[in-house]
């Protein structure tokens, strides 16, 4: 977990650090009297929240993705600068009213009480299952034409893991093991944090592709708008939000995918106590145990692969900004 020190928070309040070129060359600010910072776990929805936030109104992207100890910019052509280390504390002092951004932000108790402290923030923090954000993480890395272009290191690390694993079964194996060591769990104070509004991925996405006109009821999409203190709005008038964020996979089922793509061998990778206990922490349902006599031979062989992927996975795991450890590569 990151910890910010008390006395960089210090030095922003005296005014003794600046903030005036942390953003650079941004548009003008939406009409809104807050800031949002849209965060989760990368695959998690984050980019979800930002097409939600902007369709909402009153709100412009800043340009920049932000991390818990860096920011990049992002380009239209979806390519992003390399990484300035400008600190959680230090970028969040120089978001101001009007804007949006992207974000994985982990935890931090000082962080939480910094942001507490400014009456213009927001920030609206996705959950998603565990077990989906392991497919949505391959088909990211190995489909995606977005992940690619990104990051210049990106083509080169799709290449290696691809012949560390070759085939989708191998490719979900290794991120199964890989997922419970990327730091994931640093974000978990944010679950419950009256710093931000906490959105489960699956109750926002049934909303928002609900069709029949006789359902009124959003309560997800409506404490959004609530919590932002925006005018309330239907799924039929946020259409465009869906399918346009910046890492989104194309992938038809969003939810509970995993239960279709993964084999038998995958679901006992799953019932490892270290998976368990992230599905179980996110607030999911665990995974159910099996009467079987003990792991197969295929299963311990995925853990080996995985823990000896030293090559591609240390260069695949980083990747959420430099503080985290997992994916050095995707926004």
């Amino acid at each position: 977990m990151v910890e910010h020190g008390l006395e960089l928070f210090r030095e922003i309040a005296l005014g003794t650090i600046q903030n005036r070129h942390v953003f650079l060359d941004i548009p003008s600010a939406g009409r809104s009297s807050s800031y949002v910072i849209c965060n989760g776990v990368p695959k998690s929805g984050t980019y979800l929240l930002v097409e939600l936030v902007r369709a909402l109104g009153g709100h412009v992207d800043v340009g920049y993705h932000t991390y818990s100890s860096s920011i990049s910019r992002v380009h239209a052509n979806g390519s992003f600068d390399y990484e300035r280390a400008i600190p959680a504390p230090l970028w969040a002092s120089a978001l101001n009213p009007g804007y949006l951004c992207a974000s994985h932000t982990e935890y931090c108790p000082h962080l939480e009480q910094y942001f507490l402290g400014r009456k213009e923030h927001k920030m609206l923090f996705i959950v998603r299952d565990p077990r989906d954000v392991v497919i949505s993480w391959v088909d990211f890395v190995y489909h995606s034409t977005a992940y690619a272009k990104m990051r210049r290191w990106n083509a080169y690390l799709r290449q290696a893991g691809a012949a560390a694993n070759p085939d989708d079964a191998s490719k979900i194996s290794s991120t199964i093991v890989s997922l419970p060591q990327s730091g994931m769990q640093n974000f978990l104070g944010w679950l419950d944090s009256p710093a931000c509004l906490t959105v489960r991925f699956e109750k926002l996405y049934s909303e928002l592709i609900e069709k029949d006109p006789a359902i009124v009821s959003f309560p997800t999409l409506h404490n959004i708008c609530d919590y932002l203190e925006l005018p309330r709005k239907s799924p039929s008038e946020l259409a465009d939000a869906l399918g346009r964020g910046l890492t989104s996979s194309g992938r038809a089922t969003k939810i509970g995918a995993y239960q279709s793509r993964m084999t038998p061998d995958h679901f006992d990778l799953l019932r490892d106590e270290t998976f368990q206990k992230l599905v179980v922490e996110f607030g999911y349902e665990p995974t159910p145990p099996v009467n079987k006599p003990g792991r197969s031979i295929r299963t311990r062989a995925a853990w080996k692969i995985g823990r000896g992927l030293a090559f591609f996975g240390r260069r695949l795991r980083a990747g959420w900004g430099k503080q985290s450890s997992f994916y050095n590569s995707g926004p």
